[in-house]
Formats: structure tokens, sequence, C-alpha cells
């Protein structure tokens, strides 16, 4: 009897033994498989690379892409300022596919060598010594010292919003300014010889009356005033500039709606 309760004894340290090998076996090979060994990122056309790899290998788990699969399906998680999104998956289990979406730029402004691009609530998420194309540049914004992932330090609130709403409008209606400005009492754009005021209040029917009334004022040099306009019931006025070898001052033309007759 003794002896058959060794073997038993011996039986069961010995499945013991092997259950644990095995599990220690299952475990090695699954972090063996699926140890990360390349990172594949889409979707970023400013972020760079770096970043993205940094916010995906934050803690010490991520060495592992089964874990990162369940962290970033199930898990909460921080994604850098510069993205509204990522998603994580496998390609094969070593290799780890990342897909970004960015927060648009809308625009920048100049802060000593560098371009500071912000998106629509305002928020820097980029500054770089280098410039992208189709980004319209507000000059004349004092924010002070800006911070990558932080709003634009501008305290006037009202002018904030018409930063913000002038570079979407540009970008909307596919307009071309040869210079925006952010003055104290709103926004101004260039176009040529034609100056337009728009105002702290920059709306979508203001920067639709742009385009068709410049196609009228071709060859001409003056002030389009848009501060006011409200409908195509409100009144728009053009003062031109009249040459200093003239006897007239200047002279005031009143514009109707898009529709209408503008002189």
């Amino acid at each position: 009897m003794a002896k058959r309760r060794r073997r038993k004894k011996s039986h069961r340290l010995y499945a013991l033994i092997v259950i644990i090998l095995g599990i220690v076996i299952i475990a090695v090979s699954m972090y063996l498989l699926f140890y990360v060994q390349r990172v594949e990122i889409k979707g970023n056309d400013y972020t760079e690379d770096k970043v993205i790899l940094e916010s995906v290998q934050k803690d010490k788990y991520s060495v592992n892409s089964l874990y990162l699969i369940v962290k970033y399906r199930f898990m909460e998680y921080e994604v850098p300022g510069s993205l509204i999104s990522m998603k994580v998956g496998l390609k094969n289990p070593w290799t780890v596919k990342v897909t970004v979406k960015e927060k648009p730029i809308i625009g920048f402004i100049y802060e000593d060598d560098n371009y500071v691009y912000f998106d629509k609530t305002g928020t820097v998420v980029l500054k770089s010594r280098e410039k992208v194309e189709g980004v319209p540049c507000i000059e004349g914004i004092d924010a002070k010292e800006t911070k990558l992932y932080k709003p634009l330090n501008i305290e006037d609130g009202k002018l904030l919003d018409a930063v913000l709403n002038v570079a979407k409008e540009i970008k909307n209606y596919e307009l071309a300014p040869d210079k925006t400005l952010c003055k104290k009492d709103g926004i101004e754009m260039q176009f040529g010889s034609i100056r337009v005021i728009l105002g702290k209040s920059v709306t979508t029917e203001k920067v639709a009356q742009i385009t068709p009334i410049l196609a009228k004022l071709e060859g001409k040099e003056g002030t389009l005033n848009l501060e006011h306009f409200e409908d195509e019931s409100s009144v728009i006025a053009f003062t031109e500039d009249i040459p200093e070898d003239t006897d007239t001052a200047g002279e005031e033309y009143t514009a109707g709606s898009v529709s209408g007759s503008y002189y």
C-alpha cells in the first residue's frame, strides 16, 4: 500500500511538472511569436513617425503585439495631441499596423524661425521650420509663447474666433489672399490692390461675397468694407483710392448683394 501511495504521489508530481513545463513553453512561445519586431504607421502627413511610435511603445508591455491589440480595443489610452484617433492591428504576429487620423491644419502663424500650425479649435498641432503648402498664414497675431498641443494664447475671444473662422473660410472658398492680417479691430485681407475689411465677426456669408465682388472691381484700387454685412439686403461699401495728383479725395461706391448691381 505504501508503495502504491508513493507511485501515485510521484505520478501526480510528474503530471504537475509536465503541466507547468507546458504552460511555460506556451508562454515563452507566445512571447517570442508575438514579440513586436516592426511597426508600420499610416495616415500621418505632418505628425512624425517617431511621435506616434513613442506613444504606442509608452509602457513596458507594449513589446507584445497581443497586449497592444487588447490595449487599443478595450482599454483607455492617450494619443498625441495632433491626432483625432489611432487604431492598432496586426499584419502578422510580430508586425503591428498603426493607422492614425490627424487633426486638419487650418492656418499658421510665425514665431521666431518656426511655422506654428493650428487646428480649427486654435490648438497648436505642429511647430516646424518647414512650410506646409496650401495653409493660410495669419499675420499680426501676438500669441506670446506658443506650446505644442496647447491653445493659441489670444486673450480676446472674439478675435480668436475671427482668426479661426477666416482660416477655415479661406480653405472652404479656395481664396488666395496676398495677406491675411489680424488687427485689434478685426481681420483684414489683401487681394492685389484691394483691401477687404471683415471685422471681428467673420462669417461664411461675408466671405462668400469676396470672389464675385473682386471680379467686378478688377483694375481698381481701394477698400472693400464687409464688416457690417449680414445678408443680401446689406449695403457693401467700396472706397476707391484716388491718385494724389487729382483734386478728388476719394469716392464711395455702394454695393448691393452678390446677385445685384455694385455701382
